[in-house]
């Protein structure tokens, strides 16, 4: 599929998997408009986009005033959106503290959650004007199943893929289709995965963000509600569904070897 005359903005564009989109969208000919906190990392990567014509704004999209800035941006700029990523998210680790753990639960649902809401919501109109569009919302496996020692992380993914996959029912008359990309572990900047590419047997189970947006492009093209990546994952699903009891047996194991 060509994307050539299409603009596409890409959030949590500074590194990880929202590069590596960035750079796949627009060799496949889109113009970019990248969205994160460090303008001097999002500088970098929009000068090293092939093509003309991309841009970039400093955005927090856990920052509602913020995204009604970039909102603002690409209809003044680009005068459309054809496909929004939303991919901006983070991680705190660690178990329930109790109280002390609350604010590290808000700022994730603020950015994980109401980050995609914000930047669906903004760009709505012109995503509408410019159907058929597509909103792609980068989850998680943890979207799909508590993983515990991230219960706040868990919450956060869970919360966006509810949202998305309803979300998908209300859009798509309008001429606007909504995915979600799921990726298992997946080494990035925010992410590394330490524990997992230290292990001699665990390492080969990750994936790369060139899985990731491969599989974002792949959600476009063929209009796809959910892509797992790696596809294996998928089957992590299937004993929280057909064993509930012996995927809480092994959960517990996962959770007292890393606490």
């Amino acid at each position: 599929m060509s994307f050539t005359g299409k603009v596409a903005v890409v959030t949590g564009a500074s590194s990880g998997i929202g590069e590596q989109t960035a750079h796949d969208l627009a060799t496949a000919g889109a113009t970019l408009c990248l969205a994160a906190r460090r303008e001097d990392r999002l500088r970098e990567v929009t000068e090293s986009l092939p093509g003309t014509g991309h841009t970039f704004l400093v955005t927090d999209v856990s920052d509602r005033e913020q995204v009604r800035s970039l909102g603002a941006h690409v209809a003044d700029v680009h005068g459309r959106c054809d496909v929004l990523v939303n991919n901006a998210g983070f991680s705190y680790g660690g178990a329930f503290r109790g109280t002390d753990s609350i604010a590290d639960i808000e700022a994730m649902m603020n950015t994980n959650f109401y980050g995609a809401v914000y930047a669906t919501g903004e760009l709505l109109p012109l995503l509408e004007r410019s159907a058929p569009s597509h909103v792609v919302s980068v989850a998680s496996v943890a979207g799909r199943v508590g993983v515990g020692n991230a219960s706040g992380y868990s919450a956060s993914k869970f919360a966006l893929v509810g949202w998305s996959e309803a979300l998908r029912f209300e859009l798509e008359p309008r001429g606007v289709y909504v995915s979600l990309v799921e990726p298992g572990p997946i080494p990035t900047e925010g992410f590394p995965q330490s524990d997992l590419r230290g292990n001699p047997v665990l390492r080969y189970a990750l994936g790369t963000t060139k899985d990731v947006s491969k599989a974002i492009i792949d959600a476009i093209e063929g209009r796809k509600m959910q892509r797992v990546v790696p596809r294996a994952y998928y089957l992590v699903q299937l004993p929280r569904i057909v064993a509930p009891r012996l995927f809480r047996f092994a959960m517990r194991k996962v959770v007292n070897r890393r606490a």
